[in-house]
């Protein structure tokens, strides 16, 4: 895979701050388009160093999606954690929709290298009625409609696949179940973020992580005025303030 097969906006992105790093993740079949206003803010709001990878299959074509599985995009999400965590004092991790599943994963799986997180929409328990459908098609199509752009302001759009493979849709329930199994695990300080209205991730999800999670410090922010892509709708300046200040506050007490 070249750069130049990489669709304008989904490219991989960083941006060099103080000693603190943020890793941010996006969604399934979506792209870093959906976080670099969150990645920016954070850096430009409060000095972080940011590290946004592009997670494989994604941002490129369905054809190139249907070839990677859920332990491909785990794994970049490894690399990229471990690698910011070799350079920086502390590392946070934030993610959007599978994004904030893969951020939960990491810090339940690598409590020695994640010191907070904050999922933005995260399935990590429940599944759509409508997914929980296909998933159980049989004979299956190859693809279904695209999930992307589930977002409340007007004229906003994602850059993500018009169409969904079918075999990675079950990739990512394996690792949504996995993920869910392992949350006691989670121990770190936690901002859990989910729009009370979301046609994509069922807002109960949210509940089940606050109430799955076993560190003293879990926090909830429900969003009123976005949809399932939080991070490119009405709330995106409230999402940077809120994980920003968190991360930031978090950061002063453990260097106290």
């Amino acid at each position: 895979m070249t750069m130049a097969d990489v669709l304008q906006g989904a490219e991989p992105f960083a941006f060099e701050g103080n000693d603190i790093g943020v890793l941010v993740l996006h969604g399934f079949t979506g792209s870093t388009q959906s976080i670099r206003d969150l990645g920016e803010g954070l850096h430009r709001d409060f000095g972080f160093s940011v590290a946004a990878p592009r997670l494989p299959g994604h941002g490129t074509s369905p054809d190139d999606m249907e070839r990677t599985g859920y332990l491909d995009w785990l794994g970049e999400a490894e690399n990229a954690l471990r690698a910011l965590a070799a350079r920086k004092k502390r590392v946070f991790v934030t993610g959007l929709s599978m994004g904030g599943t893969l951020t939960l994963n990491l810090a339940a799986r690598f409590p020695d290298l994640v010191t907070a997180i904050a999922p933005i929409a995260a399935p990590a328990a429940f599944r759509s009625e409508a997914m929980a459908q296909v998933l159980l098609m049989n004979p299956a199509p190859r693809r279904i409609p695209g999930i992307g752009s589930d977002i409340k302001a007007p004229g906003v759009k994602e850059l993500a696949y018009a169409e969904t493979p079918v075999g990675c849709l079950r990739d990512v329930s394996v690792l949504v179940s996995v993920t869910g199994d392992l949350l006691h695990k989670i121990v770190c300080p936690t901002l859990v973020i989910h729009a009370r209205e979301d046609h994509v991730v069922p807002p109960a999800n949210a509940m089940a992580i606050v109430q799955a999670i076993r560190g003293d410090d879990i926090r909830l922010l429900w969003l009123k005025h976005s949809y399932h892509v939080a991070t490119l709708d009405n709330d995106k300046p409230l999402i940077i303030e809120r994980v920003g200040r968190f991360f930031t506050e978090v950061a002063g007490a453990r260097a106290a």
